[in-house]
């Protein structure tokens, strides 16, 4: 797999063949950060976010934060204290390149690149998985389904009448 967005100081600098098998075959989106620019990205980030790789080779310094969801910002900046040796995980509203709001999952750490300060980011897309949820259908019977845009669609479209129910304390289903 070729190097997707890559600086080219950084091909000499990490042991770069482990680091970019890695980061190259990762399902996460990987980004280095460095000084408000953006240092590196793989493929996956490129498919989270639905740019270009030519559009993040251009972005300017601080350009990089057009990813998260303006009211989500000033909260993602406060929990962003990395301190060295401790990996920072926050949930945020991502935008996509289209405008699509998507629910990230962030996992930042502390390194050296190039031998100053840089900032080590993953990305997990939250879209599509699971979130388990209590269905109660008109019959008064509980059924318990793994929640999903597309099993709501599929309900929708059969006019099952259903209410999903956030809360619920455990109970036998008769």
């Amino acid at each position: 797999m070729a190097n997707v967005g890559i600086d080219k100081k950084f091909s000499t600098l990490l042991s770069s063949e482990q680091f970019l098998h890695f980061a190259n075959n990762s399902m996460m989106g990987v980004v280095i950060i460095q000084r408000g620019y953006l240092k590196y990205f793989n493929q996956q980030f490129i498919d989270i976010f639905g740019y270009s790789k030519n559009e993040l080779e251009k972005w300017e310094k601080g350009e990089f934060y057009k990813i998260v969801h303006p009211n989500d910002l000033p909260d993602l900046l406060k929990r962003l204290k990395v301190e060295d040796e401790k990996t920072v995980i926050v949930k945020f509203r991502g935008i996509r390149k289209d405008k699509r709001v998507i629910v990230i999952e962030n996992y930042i750490c502390y390194i050296k690149y190039n031998g100053m300060a840089a900032y080590l980011s993953s990305y997990a897309s939250l879209e599509g998985s699971y979130i388990p949820k209590t269905v109660k259908l008109t019959t008064r019977r509980l059924l318990r389904l793994d929640y999903d845009t597309q099993i709501i669609k599929l309900l929708k479209e059969n006019n099952i009448n259903f209410t999903v129910i956030e809360k619920l304390s455990y109970r036998e289903v008769a």
